[in-house]
């Protein structure tokens, strides 16, 4: 006894862990190839059709529905898409997971094998990083098939225990059963795809074994198959746990719309499963038919009846679930999340507001890093409005005397400080995990130059308002024509910031060459300013107190253009190129 639970258990941990490794090894690739775009095209368009579509890309590239419905969590957390859009992209994943499961209908024997050797010498002899990246994908497609071969004769001593047919029997008498076991087998792996890959498993050997008699049928599986659609739902609420409301209210849509669309299926299961069943056997039939007269030597056996239609039947069957479940409820996303914005507000309280917050800096993104990279940079573009508040504040501080805008200066530095630490250790945690591609890697560099830059304007504002600080205890005058000198380049210097933050977030070049050109200009403004102060001074119109406060002001203000310059210039490397 101990030797045959030895043998099951074994087995299933070690095929198990083989197929999950072949997905995340075909998810690194992809990723690499193709991951980083996603936001790129998500940002461009809120219809529900694209948002969708981008969910269903994410579960290809990332190989895993658990690992896309983390992320989605992490883009709603950090404020990146907004509820309704985050409701569309969580069916174009569950859309995208059937793919998966039609992907372990499929036999293809020693081909795996040889999938594993030729991914293995794209990865170790490819030049180009491009196909390293095809050869982590081929070889983890190889370790999926191995794996699930591993998991289906680790099944046989499965289907010879004392305890399956009461097992099957309960199945049989109370679908409920079914529909918690396939609950609670997800909510365990994490992995609704893991989880019928094992139902997969097992039907595959009661074929092999010559057991059909004792397995089920399909409307007997369904509750199960359906029950692993509930099941990822854990994942994403022990996720959302320590995220905001937005995120959380995002769960309560996948309960709310897996649930009434699981149960609603569960009702009607028998129907359900004659059309998955037709559709099978038109499909399959016609796929065998073009494969045996255009690829007769790729190992495809024809649809026969019994336990090998079944495996193909439960992924046709999955398809449907989700195809019914998406005609439903993406007409119904914007009511959906108008209704829950109403409802889910006092259950879980949203988070208190606070300024040192890291709203785009989310670990999880460390699973695409185009996608990481995009969140640091708004990070960054938040962090230098709060250095251009501070610009604001300290003009009023030296026109007006206000003391209060003195106050409100230093908090902020405070503020922009403790960003500046975050994002530099968010950028170089990301650097250390070595997923980056050379582009990647270049701009990540512009990023710590440029919130380097944003510190350092936030230090000049400091010190203008440590210039007005003292102009108002010294009493220092500053005649008419000094005061509308200084509020000139006030002005200028304030648009160039804002016109290269501008130039950075939109990826333009252009903008960033006018920065470029109005930063030349600003120098000459300077000297000339500096030459009309020494003039002023010859002639006596200019209290010397007065003029060093000037003279630094004019150097603070200068070094601040040359830190937005340098923030141009980071936008003229080519970012489109990089996420």
């Amino acid at each position: 006894m101990a030797g045959v639970m030895q043998e099951i258990i074994f087995g299933l941990a070690g095929g198990l862990g083989l197929f999950l490794l072949g997905f995340a090894l075909m998810g690194i690739g992809f990723q690499n190839i193709a991951g980083g775009k996603i936001y790129r095209f998500m940002e461009k368009t809120n219809h529900p059709l694209v948002a969708m579509g981008t969910g269903f890309l994410m579960t290809l590239i990332l190989q895993k529905t658990g690992a896309a419905t983390v992320l989605l969590i992490g883009l709603l957390g950090s404020r990146l898409i907004h509820l309704q859009q985050g409701i569309c992209v969580m069916l174009g994943i569950n859309l995208g997971a059937t793919l998966l499961v039609h992907l372990t209908s499929f036999q293809i024997g020693s081909y795996a094998y040889l999938a594993v050797g030729l991914g293995f010498l794209l990865y170790a002899f490819g030049k180009r990083h491009h196909i390293q990246y095809l050869g982590f994908t081929t070889l983890g497609f190889g370790l999926v098939f191995i794996g699930l071969n591993t998991l289906t004769a680790a099944m046989q001593p499965v289907l010879d225990h004392w305890l399956l047919p009461a097992t099957l029997t309960q199945i049989r008498l109370t679908p409920l059963y079914g529909y918690l076991l396939g609950f609670l087998t997800t909510a365990l792996l994490q992995n609704n795809i893991a989880a019928i890959g094992i139902l997969q498993a097992f039907l595959r050997q009661g074929a092999l074994g010559g057991q059909e008699n004792l397995l089920l049928s399909l409307p007997e599986v369904l509750p199960f198959l359906l029950g692993t659609g509930l099941g990822i739902g854990v994942m994403a609420t022990v996720t959302a746990l320590k995220s905001n409301l937005l995120a959380k209210r995002a769960v309560w849509a996948h309960w709310l719309i897996m649930g009434t669309t699981t149960m609603g299926l569960l009702l009607f299961r028998t129907p359900v499963a004659r059309v998955a069943s037709w559709a099978t056997l038109q499909l399959w039939s016609l796929f065998a038919t073009g494969n045996n007269l255009a690829f007769s030597s790729f190992p495809v056996s024809s649809v026969t009846t019994g336990a090998r239609l079944l495996t193909k039947e439960v992924a046709m069957a999955h398809t449907l679930f989700n195809l019914v479940m998406v005609l439903i409820w993406l007409p119904l996303t914007g009511p959906v999340a108008r209704f829950l914005g109403e409802r889910v507000t006092g259950f879980w309280r949203p988070q208190e507001e606070d300024s040192t917050e890291q709203e785009y800096l989310n670990e999880r993104f460390y699973l695409m890093p185009g996608l990481a990279l995009r969140g640091a940079a708004k990070e960054i573009m938040r962090t230098a409005q709060i250095a251009i508040d501070m610009l604001y504040f300290a003009r009023i501080a030296f026109f007006k005397g206000q003391s209060s805008a003195i106050k409100d200066i230093a908090k902020k530095e405070e503020i922009v400080d403790e960003k500046r630490r975050q994002i530099t250790i968010y950028l170089s945690t990301l650097l250390s995990k070595n997923i980056l591609t050379a582009p990647q890697s270049r701009y990540l560099a512009g990023l710590i130059h440029v919130i380097n830059d944003v510190e350092r304007i936030a230090d000049h504002a400091e010190h203008i308002g440590e210039f007005a600080e003292a102009k108002v205890e010294e009493k220092l005058p500053f005649s008419q024509v000094a005061m509308d000198e200084i509020g000139l380049l006030y002005d200028k210097v304030l648009d160039i910031c804002k016109k290269a933050l501008i130039a950075l977030e939109e990826d333009d070049p252009l903008l960033a060459r006018q920065v470029l050109e109005r930063e030349i200009a600003i120098d000459k403004l300077q000297e000339e300013m500096r030459q009309n102060h020494i003039n002023r001074l010859n002639q006596g119109r200019c209290w010397p107190g007065s003029g060093i406060i000037y003279l630094e002001l004019l150097a603070s203000l200068e070094r601040v253009a040359d830190h937005a310059a340098n923030i141009a210039e980071v936008t003229l490397v080519g970012k489109e190129e990089l996420i």
